[in-house]
């Protein structure tokens, strides 16, 4: 779509601590802006670029300058600590609530606007994708593959930029989260490929814990990635699937399962396959 004008709303703080809590990648704002930029741009004009972030953090020293001479509008969020019980506790910091309001405002007051390019791979973002979408109007998400919410991919219909992959990065399997991480095996070859081998047991042996397994669960805790859910599911080997989120009526869950009638699944779990009986007697093929 050449022709589209656009508005860019960046969550620059989860896109900074992404990049240094996962891949001890510090980011240098210009050219973070750079490639954002000239990728969204491809789409068309962009007549709104904004960034969010509690700018008088230290670690966002000369970022505000770097994003105007980007003429990407830096706009102020607040964070700050307060004491409970005489211990210091972080308020949550509330970039992606003012990037969501403006959007919606955005939605609101300026017509001419067909596509919103949204910078996050935060899960609350899922409502504003979805009013958007309600509107007609196209909606791009920007950000970390390995840490990108599966429903948020799924609500965009994949139409996904990787931050990794603007960057020249490999993206990871695991994501750094704050609870349990657990040691997830490597999933992928050295060239990035799957393998399925490794996949299937890993997730047979979820699927042993779990009532549905969540897309989102296999990306933060096992190192599960988004190409592991495409190309399984081109294949036939992975079923992904909506269940109904406990957290949100409104908006179901992407869960995955593995088909168990695969060839690839078959071998690797070692099934034994049961052939049609003939004349009353049944033989099993190890």
């Amino acid at each position: 779509m050449p022709d589209s004008t656009i508005a860019l709303f960046i969550d620059y703080e989860n896109v900074h601590y992404g990049l240094v809590n996962q891949y001890r990648f510090k980011p240098t704002a210009s050219k973070i802006a750079e490639l954002i930029l000239n990728e969204v741009g491809k789409d068309g004009n962009i007549l709104i670029k904004k960034a969010y972030a509690d700018w008088e953090k230290p670690e966002f020293k000369g970022v505000q300058g770097a994003l105007k001479k980007s003429g990407i509008e830096p706009a102020y969020t607040l964070s700050k600590k307060t004491s409970k019980g005489g211990q210091l506790e972080t308020w949550k910091d509330s970039a992606d609530a003012v990037l969501l309001l403006d959007a919606l405002q955005t939605l609101f007051e300026r017509n001419d606007i067909d596509e919103f390019a949204i910078v996050t791979g935060d899960r609350a973002a899922l409502d504003l994708v979805h009013r958007l979408r309600s509107r007609g109007k196209r909606v791009r998400l920007c950000a970390l593959e390995s840490a990108l919410a599966q429903e948020l991919t799924d609500a965009v219909d994949e139409e996904v930029i990787s931050i990794e992959k603007l960057l020249g990065i490999e993206p990871l399997g695991t994501t750094v989260v704050q609870t349990a991480v657990i040691a997830a095996p490597t999933l992928v070859t050295q060239k990035g490929d799957p393998e399925w081998s490794k996949i299937i047991k890993e997730l047979a042996e979820v699927e042993k814990k779990y009532r549905f397994v969540g897309c989102s669960l296999l990306k933060s805790r096992y190192g599960f990635t988004q190409q592991i859910f495409t190309v399984g599911q081109s294949l036939g080997v992975l079923e992904v699937y909506q269940v109904q989120n406990p957290n949100d009526s409104e908006h179901p869950t992407s869960a995955v399962r593995l088909n168990r009638n695969h060839d690839l699944v078959i071998k690797a779990l070692g099934i034994a396959i049961v052939a049609p009986e003939i004349s009353g007697v049944k033989t099993v093929n190890e």
